[in-house]
Formats: C-alpha cells, structure tokens, sequence
C-alpha cells in the first residue's frame, strides 16, 4: 500500500496554477502593515489621543482577516485545480439531480450563486453513485448546474467522494 502511494505520488504532476496560499497571506500582511505604519505615522505627527493607536491596530487586524479570506481560493476551487493537474485523477461526467441555492456572492465584476449539488456521478464502470459537492457558480453559466444537466468532475480515486467541477469542461464562470 505505500508503495502504491509513492508510486502515484511520483507519477502526479506538480506545476502549480494557483497562487501559493502563502504568498496570498504575506501579500495582503504586507499592505495592512504599510495601512498601519502610515496611519500610526499621521497619528504621531498629529498629536491626537493615544486611544485612536488601539482603533487603527484593531482595524488593521480585522482588515489582514477579511482580506486574507477573500483572496484565498476555496476548498473546492483547490481541489480541481490540484485534480486537473493530477494525471491519475478520474474524468468523468455526473448528471445534476438535486440543487440547493446557499447564499450569493456579488463584487465588481461578476455575481456568483453557492450551490449544494447532488449529482450522480457515472463511474468509469458504469455504474452511477450519488455524491454531494459544493460549487461558487457565475449567475451567467447557472443554467449548465440546473437539474437534469450533465457536468463534468474530477475526483481522486484514492477519494472518490471528494470530487470537484471539472473547469475545463464545465467552466463555473465566464472568462
């Protein structure tokens, strides 16, 4: 069995096309550090009262917080970006049966609907097993997640269950 695990480990590949979580968070500390020398600097240099010192550092913690999870990418989102660079992952294509709209998401650009799918997933088999997935969709490609329609997934065979849209066949926004 480890020997299986190394094996696949080996035969995986390993560029990354998503930016480094790391990178995300030393990005966005950088700016709120700079937010926060250069408000402390006004403050000094103003006189003002020392209690507005406690105000601007807690608003920098609470901004690094907020900016920190909007920039990272979700679970789902790495785990089809992990599985489409994976060469032993599974493609395949899942009929949606059941949708639960969970809230939406609106910035500049783009509005996104969460979804609670239940697909089942056709095996390489043949055979189809029912499965449960969780997915940020554009409000423009939403009718592709409807019910009755096929999707395409990828999923680990070491992990079946965890699976995630395939983007490349079946994108979860408009480019």
């Amino acid at each position: 069995m480890k020997r299986r695990t190394q094996e696949r480990a080996r035969m995986r590949k390993t560029e990354a096309t998503m930016p480094n979580r790391l990178m995300i968070v030393l990005g966005v500390a950088v700016c709120v550090a700079v937010f926060c020398v250069v408000m402390m600097r006004a403050l000094i240099t103003e006189n003002t009262h020392p209690a507005w010192f406690w105000v601007i550092l807690g608003f920098s913690l609470l901004m690094f917080v907020v900016l920190t999870l909007g920039f990272l990418p979700r679970q789902e989102e790495r785990l089809a970006d992990r599985l489409s660079r994976d060469s032993l992952a599974v493609h395949t294509t899942a009929r949606v049966v059941a949708l639960d709209r969970r809230g939406t998401e609106e910035g500049h650009t783009m509005h996104r609907t969460g979804l609670n799918l239940t697909l089942a997933v056709k095996e390489p088999d043949g055979i189809e097993r029912i499965a449960k997935l969780a997915v940020w969709v554009e409000d423009a490609v939403l009718p592709n997640f409807a019910t009755g329609k096929t999707v395409h997934v990828l999923y680990d065979p070491d992990e079946p269950a965890k699976l995630a849209i395939d983007r490349h066949q079946t994108p979860v926004q408009i480019q």
